[in-house]
């Protein structure tokens, strides 16, 4: 996970929101604890 991804999980697990993204590699990511919902469906 890089820099700002790892900003962007921060503050979705802090404010307890779904984190939506295009990026299927950070929905795949083991460690995230929030929601993370891919646009587009691709992953």
């Amino acid at each position: 996970m890089r820099g700002w991804d790892a900003f962007y999980v921060t503050l979705a697990e802090a404010l307890d929101a779904t984190l939506v993204t295009l990026d299927g590699r950070l929905a795949r990511a083991h460690g995230p604890t929030c929601r993370i919902e891919v646009l587009g469906g691709k992953g």
